[in-house]
């Protein structure tokens, strides 16, 4: 008997197998269906029963996410009142591997009747719902992963593999970028690298600790504690920064026993801290500050004339999510 290991991998290597010979046979169908999804002033509406409804879930989310508006729309849900998301100006994509489901085969009168175009992806090309289709992408398989044949397996990946390909396809002809991605995607890793900007994530105004030069060690270590950064900026009148003095700085010294009540910040800080100026991204600034020979854990950020604009901690930047 074979092992367990040898099973997966004949089931992988069957479905391998499929998506090779899709590659290699790929239907010319898919560039006239992907330009009428370009030239189209409406939504691509997914539709599909049973697996290949799921498959149609997915490609509906994958198209929304990368710049082309999508919905799914289950057929029976369709034929109770849900027929009036599809509009003329719509392209409707159907997926059946037999391309007979009867749910989806009663929702092609409807689609025919609001005028929508349809494109059939399915491996049954004398289908019935190929032959109601304006355009019919054909997804040959060799044969499913499933023992006998019959449970979608590889049918499934493949027009899942289709959809993915049509979606990039309409997201290159776009020019979908990162920055588009990234508003699509707010609360994902990806999204918060491309979009939160260093002053999305600072601590501004009376949130950002600063002391003068002149200010004696009491006082500041009453600010470190208070705004809770592990450090403080040291500025001028005008708010333009001179130094900047942290926990470490304080550590040291007092180490060193040369750490006195009547010390002033101008004694204590460091008159050349690395800072960052507003417009950076947030990731770009958390990079620098870990990649740096002695990586550094709170930065001031001062605009191009050195008035602190607020401080910026390693805490801060893991806490959003960038890592």
């Amino acid at each position: 008997m074979n092992s367990i290991l040898e099973k997966i991998q004949k089931a992988i290597a069957s479905e391998v197998d499929s998506l090779i010979h899709f590659q290699n046979n790929l239907d010319p169908n898919f560039e006239t269906a992907v330009r009428m999804i370009l030239e189209s002033k409406g939504k691509v509406i997914c539709t599909g029963v049973g697996k290949s409804g799921d498959i149609a879930k997915k490609i509906s989310s994958t198209l929304t996410s990368t710049g082309t508006r999508a919905f799914f729309l289950h057929p029976t849900d369709a034929a109770h009142g849900d027929a009036g998301l599809i509009f003329e100006e719509d392209v409707v994509l159907a997926i059946g591997k037999s391309g007979e489901s009867d749910e989806l085969l009663a929702l092609l009168p409807t689609i025919k009747k609001i005028g929508a175009k349809l494109i059939a992806l399915t491996a049954n090309k004398q289908s019935k719902l190929a032959l109601a289709s304006e355009i019919v992408i054909e997804t040959p398989i060799l044969k499913e992963a499933c023992p006998l044949d019959l449970a979608p397996t590889s049918s499934t990946t493949i027009a899942l593999v289709a959809g993915d390909a049509i979606a990039m396809a309409l997201m290159e002809l776009k020019n979908f970028k990162e920055d588009n991605f990234a508003l699509y995607h707010p609360a994902g890793r990806l999204g918060k690298r491309l979009s939160l900007d260093i002053e999305d994530v600072m601590r501004k105004e009376n949130d950002c600790p600063k002391v003068y030069e002149e200010t004696l060690l009491p006082e500041i270590l009453n600010e470190i504690t208070a705004k809770h950064i592990g450090a403080t900026t040291v500025v001028d009148k005008e708010g333009i920064l001179k130094g900047i003095i942290t926990d470490f700085d304080l550590r040291k010294m007092l180490t060193r026993g040369s750490l006195e009540k009547t010390f002033t910040a101008k004694e204590i800080m460091n008159s050349n801290p690395i800072q960052f100026h507003p417009g950076r991204k947030a990731y770009d600034v958390l990079q620098e500050m870990e990649d740096r020979k002695r990586p550094i854990s709170v930065v001031p950020i001062t605009d191009e004339k050195g008035y602190v604009m607020g401080m910026v901690s390693l805490h801060d930047l893991l806490q959003k999510g960038l890592k």
